[in-house]
């Protein structure tokens, strides 16, 4: 761990010296978002908490996916939209004013949102996996739980149904098959829950996760309770059309780039052209690689090269927008995202001698040994 932890240090040192002051937007054909912030709301004496921590695709290979932006926001915003910040907008203009802090009213009615959206796997222009999971509380009871396991197909976009990727005769017609598939989801199961599990549902909620693929065994409202078992020990149940497109070659993406509005917000034009530029107070390599988690990490599978992230500098510091440019390996964004979303030291942007907005690139070189 010393060891990758020193050469981590070494190349981004080297990476941020020649590009750290990366500023404005860049095209790309990737985008992907890491939201993780608390929101307080206030409206008439309701007080709404909403918790979010999102892992969002706002553009692959070109496409912004509209499919999927409707598919994720209809779950979470009960209102189907074409993007996050749309859907988000939409929302939030139900639930009041924003405010910092919680007024001193004993009588007024809390309500609690926790949304949190995960990648479990992108398999570049095939596919790409999530667990989606939504609980809407009051103070003493939840009003509404729900999670989604599910797989978006690049190449056909839409969200894998039973149908597209089962046998439906074999699976749910042949007692013996199914009784081995109750018997395989029972032994791999991640927590023993067995007098619980309605088998009769099952299949149910599934992702493909490279390899493997997940079964939800419906135990929980969050997607907590899986059987993940490889592929080879369920390709009985297998289709002959989604084995087909297993092997679908793949058309060549070419360089068609996402437009910038879909990949970044809008900044006010005093944040176009600052004196002075966003500054971290110390040794921002030193800074994420101390922040850094290392679970889930494989040094021997973690692509290496540079990575692409921008993110807002806020007025007070704060860090908010990150924006990966970058896909082709999710743990890792995912443990740069939660570095920096640690970091603490940020000098704003300043233009006219006040604090600005302003749009940061941090492209990282990384190498593990």
């Amino acid at each position: 761990m010393i060891n990758r932890l020193n050469t981590l240090f070494l190349l981004l040192f080297v990476s941020l010296m020649a590009f750290g002051q990366s500023a404005g937007t860049i095209a790309s054909k990737d985008a992907m978002l890491y939201e993780s912030s608390r929101h307080l709301y206030e409206k008439g004496d309701t007080l709404t908490i909403i918790s979010k921590d999102f892992e969002w695709p706002k553009g692959l290979d070109g496409s912004v996916l509209p499919e999927l932006q409707h598919y994720l926001t209809s779950f979470f915003f009960n209102q189907s939209s074409e993007s996050y910040e749309a859907g988000w907008k939409q929302f939030e203009s139900s639930l009041g004013k924003e405010v910092r802090t919680i007024k001193d009213d004993a009588g007024a009615e809390r309500r609690f949102y926790d949304m949190g959206l995960r990648c479990l796997w992108l398999e570049p222009g095939r596919y790409i996996s999530f667990l989606a999971r939504l609980e809407e509380r009051n103070a003493t009871s939840v009003i509404t739980a729900k999670h989604s396991y599910f797989t978006f197909d690049l190449i056909n976009k839409k969200v894998l149904t039973q149908n597209d990727v089962f046998n439906q005769t074999r699976m749910w017609q042949d007692p013996n098959v199914r009784y081995q598939f109750y018997e395989l989801l029972d032994y791999t199961a991640n927590t023993h829950t067995e007098d619980s599990i309605n088998w009769d549902l099952l299949p149910n909620q599934f992702a493909l996760i490279g390899q493997n693929i997940r079964f939800d065994l419906g135990v929980d409202n969050g997607g907590g309770v899986y059987s993940e078992v490889s592929n080879d020990m369920v390709d009985v149940l297998f289709s002959k059309s989604f084995k087909k497109w297993q092997k679908q070659s793949l058309s060549y993406a070419g360089i068609k780039k996402l437009p910038n509005e879909a990949v970044y917000v809008s900044l006010s034009t005093d944040s176009v052209f600052p004196e002075i530029l966003p500054q971290f107070d110390g040794n921002l390599a030193a800074a994420i690689g101390q922040n850094i988690s290392y679970t889930g990490l494989n040094p021997t599978i973690t692509p290496v090269g540079r990575i692409y992230a921008s993110f807002i500098v806020d007025t007070d510091g704060s860090l908010k927008d990150i924006v990966f440019l970058t896909v082709n390996n999710i743990e890792l964004n995912r443990g740069i995202a939660a570095a920096l979303q640690l970091l603490r030291g940020w000098k704003p942007a300043m233009h006219n001698g006040k604090p600005v907005a302003f749009r940061y690139n941090l492209p990282l070189i990384l190498h593990f040994q």
